[in-house]
């Protein structure tokens, strides 16, 4: 310590002051000659040669200091080190702050407004999934980075979807993916045209090449598999935390990142694992956008990550960040996510130039129309002044009218001409499918909120904090009320790991008991008949519709399309109506009757492009005439330039 050298040096002036040596004092022999000494080190040493005042002249100044280094070596090799690191300190400390990235030159590549997602690039093309209302056949397109229009790719089979371009840009990865199905076989295709590959034994959602096109990742349920580029050899999973997609490979190829689902919190995150399959982690853990980043990807060389997430606070809408990955000889450097998009627009699935000098994205302004099909003039017209909304519901009498806004998905009332508004439920909660009690007074309906699974609210309709009714297994979701407003009935959602759980319960508001409606395992999104003798709802694969009759308690079928679903009784009981599509994979509205069980459509939805946050949902108004939110919005590819410090 400090303060033994300070005693050790006054010890030393006043040893030296005395006329005694600060060497090492010498051990007296009775054999040694007059005027010598034995060293403690043994061996007979000359004797001091001592001046007027009695100091030796061998006891110099660097002699005591050796000494007292010699005595104190820890200490002084400790206060040594401290000095640097103190001295290290002031240089970062002294450093200016490395800039942070952004982007700049937004430049509109597409101009249709047709929803897509923005796969990757081979450096003079983009290449997307054009999203439609033909069910799940999504369209492969590829555009000019410099813009111009989309060029369909023509594939085996249009259930064939894009997930990936190799590293050359000589081949595209395609996931067989049929009807619901989360995962395919894989398939390698040259861009030019030519005879697809299958990849070995490789099924999965998704996947990616590695950066010098020797190594293929692709993701199955919980598991990423790391195998060769021709889907062989794959290597033992490796174990995810839950169902994961979009692997995005490290420049180096030594680390591998994709997006990981919460099934339990409903949230996205990105996580991390090295190519050899160990240290696997989250890649953000805490940080505030945590529950929404997604579909990350590297820059060219390596120093940023890219992804998209939602900022906190009232713009709820995706944005494009930034994390820089590397560090700085000459400035400090923050590893804390950059945003680099903002404002009203979304901006979602960044693809990186391959120059490092261009970012690409997917750019959207959310919006939708409320529309009535009129059967007399065989259209559609703006219903309720053709709000921004959907899931309307009407009390029995038919005076007053919920709704959730599009696309905060804040739940309103109001009375059927619009006047007297009420907003029930506002953001972060984000309602759905509400549905009035028997005597209007009060809404049930399905609520998210943050890092949260579903769950059926309760709200009165003259407003006040919404109450959870139940949970179950999974998320509870599509209730409609008994006729006597007593209970509820809800089908359970599963988790999307697994395609078995799904059910129908019934919960009585009184004991909040949930029981399990007889032969329902399978099923989901119940309807319940106003004059309740019936409950309907759709099979697991969307293929049929069941009808179950509370007298003999037996589920029969009632209909069976390629798919179908968000079921709607007449307000008569004597008809269901609802959203299908035919094997041709056209869409269109159709009715049940439940006498005959006899199937009709009543308008085609061909060229009628829905709002994708609400699939093919159908409502009816007041008088049976089918409700649809059409999509005004647009979704673009823009190109911007990145500004790498």
């Amino acid at each position: 310590h400090a303060s033994d050298i300070r005693t050790d040096l006054k010890r030393l002036k006043r040893e030296t002051g005395s006329g005694r040596s600060a060497g090492v004092a010498p051990v007296s022999s009775p054999t040694a000659r007059s005027g010598e000494f034995i060293s403690p080190h043994g061996g007979v040493k000359p004797p001091l040669q001592s001046d007027a005042s009695g100091v030796g002249h061998g006891s110099s100044d660097s002699q005591m200091v050796a000494a007292l280094v010699k005595r104190h070596k820890k200490s002084f090799l400790g206060g040594l080190v401290v000095a640097v690191v103190v001295a290290l300190a002031l240089i970062y400390w002294l450093m200016p702050p490395l800039a942070p990235p952004s982007v700049s030159s937004y430049v509109q590549l597409t101009h249709d407004g047709t929803p897509k997602i923005l796969v990757g690039t081979d450096g003079s093309r983009l290449y997307m999934v054009e999203l439609n209302t033909t069910g799940n056949i999504f369209p492969v397109a590829q555009v000019s980075v410099a813009g111009g229009d989309a060029v369909p790719i023509s594939r085996p089979s249009p259930t064939m979807l894009l997930s990936n371009i190799s590293p050359d840009g000589s081949d595209m990865l395609l996931a067989d993916l049929p009807g619901h199905s989360l995962e395919g076989p894989l398939w390698a295709m040259p861009v030019l045209g030519g005879s697809p590959k299958r990849l070995g034994d490789a099924v999965g959602g998704s996947g990616a090449w590695s950066p010098h096109g020797k190594r293929l990742a692709y993701a199955k349920g919980t598991a990423l598999y790391v195998a060769g580029a021709d889907g062989t050899n794959s290597r033992e999973p490796i174990s995810l935390p839950g169902p994961a997609f979009g692997p995005a490979w490290s420049p180096d190829g030594k680390e591998i990142r994709l997006t990981v689902r919460d099934e339990k919190r409903q949230t996205r995150s990105i996580w991390q694992v090295s190519a050899d399959g160990t240290n696997l982690h989250q890649f953000l853990p805490g940080w505030h956008a945590s529950s929404s980043e997604c579909c990350g990807k590297w820059m060219p060389d390596g120093n940023y990550f890219v992804f998209q997430a939602i900022p906190s606070g009232e713009n709820q809408v995706l944005q494009l960040w930034a994390t820089r990955e590397t560090g700085s000889f000459l400035h400090k450097v923050s590893r804390v996510p950059v945003q680099l998009t903002s404002g009203t627009t979304a901006y979602f699935d960044p693809v990186p130039g391959k120059d490092g000098k261009k970012l690409y994205a997917v750019a959207g302004f959310r919006r939708g129309e409320l529309e009535r099909y009129d059967a007399k003039s065989h259209q559609f017209v703006p219903f309720l002044s053709g709000i921004s909304a959907c899931c309307t519901t009407f009390t029995r009498d038919k005076k007053w009218v919920a709704y959730v806004s599009y696309p905060d998905g804040s739940l309103w009332r109001s009375k059927a001409d619009g006047s007297q508004k009420l907003q029930l439920t506002s953001p972060p909660m984000f309602a759905i499918l509400p549905r009035w009690s028997p005597d209007g007074k009060t809404l049930a309906f399905t609520g998210e909120l943050p890092n949260k699974p579903m769950r059926i609210y309760t709200v009165s309709a003259d407003g006040g904090s919404p109450r959870r009714v139940t949970s179950v297994n999974g998320s509870p979701i599509d209730e409609t009320w008994s006729p006597d407003g007593a209970s509820l009935i809800f089908g359970s959602w599963p988790q999307l790991s697994k395609q078995s759980g799904r059910a129908i319960y019934e919960v009585s508001l009184a004991t909040k008991r949930a029981t399990k409606l007889p032969g329902s395992e399978g099923l989901f999104s119940p309807r319940w008949s106003p004059d309740g003798r019936h409950v309907v709802a759709v099979t697991v694969d969307d293929k049929k519709m069941m009808l179950f009759d509370f007298k003999d308690q037996k589920w029969t079928e009632l209909t069976s399309l390629a798919q179908q679903g968000w079921e709607e009784w007449s307000h008569d009981s004597k008809f269901v109506y609802f959203w299908g599509t035919n094997t041709n994979g056209d869409q269109g509205i159709y009715r049940v009757r439940i006498s005959d069980r006899k199937v009709e459509e009543i308008v085609s939805l061909k060229n009628f492009h829905q709002a994708s946050e609400f699939g093919g949902w159908v409502g009816l108004g007041p008088d049976d005439s089918p409700l649809l939110v059409r999509d005004t919005g647009t979704q673009d590819v823009v190109s911007m330039d990145f500004h790498a410090p």
